[in-house]
């Protein structure tokens, strides 16, 4: 079972040579006259490359460098949802020599990470409203079973709450785990998970899950004076499994934000007709435990001192939480 690494970023990647975009660009579309590009910053497993044209709109030229079944997967379901979800329409996918690539629709906007971080005078209270609403409708979405996604859509490595005990419990033997958390720390998220494994999202939870629903991938635009959604991206690592792991990565952070952040973001899934289950936030914080524990695996303290401690935190607050 593997889940998504936070923070891992690909900067080997943004210096890739601009031969290579422009080359990859005339061959796949050849009736457009590419004048400038902009890499944008701050993907992880992909590049995401905004191709400027003379006199045409732009598009997004997305490179899998990681999972390149992810390009396919991420076609796939856009088509599955664009109907209900505010999705990017994906053109083309295909592989120019080493590159496995992705001409994707350019949605406009900035992130919703940005607007929290850099308008926090506009209202908080209808953009996250609608980020609860729309996740209501990612996860009326089912499959047949639980698991991991191939390229079409189809489950093929299945998996269950049980497998999700053994996977917390090996990450705590992880040597890595046990360094920087101490072993003490360690026994104690043990005798959490033996507490608490009964409030885990039952079997089978089969919704779609994005897997990293917040808000640096969601794009928000100003429509009429209103911060509406024009888009959710980055679906590559989207799963078949309980729909609770969205709210999970939605409210990772809300202790740090203002009351409201959480609350409607609560309100708008309840006001699009998705209840929360009974002890939901046991549950979420289980869920994140799970992914924060992988995210410590790969994340060298050497080299990214600041994340490991962001890590550590988040799991020592988690940890308070489920004590109380």
């Amino acid at each position: 079972m593997t889940f998504k690494h936070e923070w891992e970023k690909l900067s080997e990647y943004t210096t890739i040579p601009e031969q290579d975009i422009r080359h990859l660009v005339a061959a796949v579309l050849p009736e457009k006259q590419l004048f400038t590009y902009e890499i944008i910053p701050g993907g992880c497993a992909n590049l995401n490359i905004k191709l400027l044209f003379h006199n045409d709109k732009p598009l997004i030229l997305r490179l899998y460098f990681r999972d390149k079944d992810a390009a396919y997967r991420e076609q796939n379901i856009a088509e599955l949802i664009s109907s209900t979800v505010p999705v990017a329409r994906y053109y083309a996918v295909g592989d120019f020599e080493q590159y496995r690539y992705a001409i994707v629709e350019y949605m406009p906007g900035i992130t919703l990470r940005d607007l929290l971080l850099d308008h926090p005078e506009e209202n908080m209270r209808d953009i996250m409203h609608s980020a609860g609403a729309t996740l209501a409708a990612i996860q009326a979405y089912h499959f047949d079973r639980s698991g991991f996604f191939d390229a079409q859509l189809q489950v093929r490595t299945p998996f269950s709450s049980q497998d999700l005990i053994k996977f917390i419990k090996e990450r705590l033997e992880h040597q890595t785990v046990v360094e920087q958390l101490g072993a003490h720390t360690c026994n104690s998220i043990a005798r959490i998970i033996d507490t608490h494994s009964s409030y885990l999202p039952p079997d089978p939870s089969t919704h779609l899950v994005h897997a990293d629903y917040d808000p640096a991938n969601i794009l928000v635009h100003r429509v009429h004076n209103t911060w509406k959604i024009s888009a959710v991206i980055d679906w590559e690592f989207a799963f078949s499994g309980p729909w609770l792991c969205d709210v999970a990565n939605m409210v990772r952070y809300a202790h740090h934000m203002p009351l409201i952040f959480e609350s409607s973001f609560l309100q708008g899934i309840h006001d699009a007709g998705l209840e929360l289950p009974d002890h939901w936030r046991i549950t979420v914080d289980l869920l994140n435990l799970v992914s924060l524990l992988d995210c410590l695996v790969h994340c060298p303290p050497q080299q990214r001192p600041r994340q490991c401690a962001d890590i550590i935190q988040l799991i020592q607050h988690i940890i308070r939480r489920l004590k109380s």
